[in-house]
């Protein structure tokens, strides 16, 4: 089964290097605009929308945890004392901080 697999593989590795590069497109529209007039309007440029931008978010993806953090986590994991993974064990502790300096009161 193996060698059909590989004699199927190097066939299309065959007929891909062989395969001429075509573009079918003469025109630069392939779909024209109904009327000569007709144009899609930009933002800018339509003054019924808002020029309001969404604000890009960006988030951290590695945390950058020092040493001694960490091996006084595996320490705890060691002793039975937490069950938690590092990142929930972070987000209960940063959830606790934020209570405690008053970010979840209206």
């Amino acid at each position: 089964m193996t060698n059909s697999r590989k004699d199927m593989f190097s066939r299309i590795s065959q007929l891909s290097k062989n395969a001429p590069l075509q573009e079918t497109s003469n025109s630069t529209n392939e779909f024209p605009l109904k009327n000569p007039d007709d144009s899609v309007s930009s933002p800018s440029t339509n003054p019924a929308t808002p020029k309001r931008r969404a604000k890009a978010v960006r988030r951290a993806k590695n945390v950058q945890i020092p040493e001694d953090l960490w091996d006084a986590y595996d320490a705890l994991k060691e002793k039975n004392v937490t069950s938690l993974l590092m990142t929930p064990y972070i987000l209960e502790a940063f959830r606790e901080k934020l209570a405690r300096d008053g970010a979840f009161e209206k």
